[in-house]
């Protein structure tokens, strides 16, 4: 398979993932859903604000070489500014992954940190560690929407049928 549709693949079963948890997390009592365990990123709601926030600022660093200030919590306060974000971003991506050739993935990119310092890794790398990075926080999101009486089931990439 070439690269390019690979990262497609995994991205569309990362917003998969992602809605299917979203909707978990919506039928939570408010309460349950901002309630924070006491440990990691906090609550269902501060997870899916991390994601959002971690897979928007890598593909505008990406875009534009230069990583920008974040989204800031205030500007999603709830489950459904979170629901729509996430569809934003996912066109967002879709389209930016529709431009990449498969040389451009295996060559190095060089991004501009927020304190100016150069970063230069290959692309796939940093489109590897998005997956990645998803795959740990939908996994903590499940095990949070279990203990709440809403398990989200199977969300391997096996059982994805995009």
């Amino acid at each position: 398979m070439p690269q390019q549709a690979h990262y497609e693949t995994l991205f569309a079963y990362h917003w998969h993932t992602t809605r299917h948890l979203t909707d978990c997390a919506g039928r939570l009592e408010d309460a349950a859903y901002h309630e924070n365990p006491g440990y990691g990123h906090g609550s269902i709601h501060d997870l899916l604000f991390h994601l959002l926030r971690s897979d928007r600022s890598w593909r505008i660093a990406l875009e534009s070489g230069h990583q920008q200030a974040g989204i800031q919590p205030s500007d999603f306060m709830s489950y459904q500014d979170l629901a729509a974000g996430f569809a934003d971003e996912q066109a967002a991506w879709t389209t930016y992954l529709a431009t990449l050739k498969d040389a451009e993935i295996d060559c190095d990119i060089t991004l501009i940190n927020w304190r100016g310092d150069p970063w230069t890794f290959p692309l796939w790398r940093v489109l590897q560690h998005l997956i990645l990075h998803g795959m740990q926080h939908h996994t903590e999101i499940a095990q949070l929407l279990t203990a709440r009486g809403q398990s989200p089931g199977d969300i391997d990439l096996l059982f994805y049928r995009g």
